[in-house]
């Protein structure tokens, strides 16, 4: 019997990956050596360190944890990085820690734009690819291939593997920061490609999931801007606008290529029954929302 793969299964259904990035405005990453369990903050060895009410803090901030490692080597004694990202503003900050318990200490010294010290501003960006198999088994098996790959390139130093980011389904999953992008359906090819356009200013539509600063109403809206427009620079659009009170109308501000204009776009929302469960180990009769795109009108 064919063990069951939620990533398999959604690409068998082909559901699209499009609209479903998790929403995150602000990023704590903290480097945990060693292996985490479903849950990286309870489950690794930052859990002796975090109290609970320390995470539930950094929530109500909309803040989210993540837990980041180069490999499993608990041996190291390099100091831990850590790295602060603001999506909203697209900026980041870095700073080194001792220990575990210096790094739960450090999240109540987060940096503001303008105000970083201790934290120094991080200009690389962050490669992020999700690994946490005990969360999902899909995460680990197309995960952790992924991410040997990508330390073996160029851009190696950027590479980290994560904690739970959302989207076990669409694995492997990549989170490129500080601008809050999502990808899905990775493979080494694919991978590299995606990374190579975003050095270019680019995103590769083919395994967007969208943005985490963005609804997934917006996210769809953007999509299908992108699409349908061959807008692919990363700041080809500058923003997105509710038009009314009935969701899924939107104005959309573009400047691709020096040429400013607006466009309005209509996205429907629809839910039907999976005929499989949407993670590894869920129940089954959960329900899927899917975009379809009614309307969009270039001409503004």
């Amino acid at each position: 019997m064919v063990e069951f793969q939620c990533a398999v299964a959604a690409r068998d259904r082909a559901e699209p990956i499009f609209a479903t990035a998790s929403q995150v405005r602000r990023w704590l990453l903290i480097e945990v050596r060693g292996a985490w369990g479903r849950d990286a903050v309870v489950d690794s060895d930052l859990a002796r360190y975090a109290p609970g009410g320390w995470r539930r803090r950094l929530q109500d901030e909309q803040i989210r944890v993540i837990a980041v490692r180069r490999d499993l080597d608990r041996t190291s004694q390099d100091p831990l990085q850590m790295f602060y990202v603001d999506a909203d503003h697209g900026r980041a900050w870095r700073r080194t820690v001792a220990t575990l318990r210096r790094a739960v200490d450090a999240a109540a010294e987060l940096p503001i734009v303008g105000e970083a010290d201790p934290w120094l501003p991080h200009v690389h960006p962050l490669v992020l690819v999700c690994t946490n198999g005990r969360h999902d088994p899909c995460c680990a098996t197309f995960g952790r291939p992924l991410a040997r790959v990508l330390r073996e390139g160029a851009q190696r130093d950027d590479v980290w593997e994560c904690s739970h980011i959302g989207g076990d389904r669409f694995a492997a999953n990549i989170v490129i920061l500080p601008e809050g992008l999502y990808f899905g359906r990775c493979d080494g090819d694919s991978a590299k490609r995606l990374i190579a356009d975003y050095h270019d200013g680019a995103i590769l539509l083919d395994n967007y999931r969208g943005r985490s600063v963005l609804g997934f109403y917006d996210q769809a809206a953007e999509f299908f801007v992108r699409r349908e427009l061959g807008v692919t620079s990363i700041t080809g659009i500058t923003a997105i606008r509710r038009l009314s009170d009935v969701e899924g109308r939107f104005a959309v501000d573009i400047d691709d290529g020096g040429e400013s204009r607006t466009v309005e776009v209509h996205v429907a929302r629809s839910v039907a029954a999976a005929r499989t469960p949407l993670t590894c180990t869920g129940p089954l009769g959960q329900r899927l929302p899917a975009y379809r795109l009614v309307s969009l009108d270039a001409g503004k």
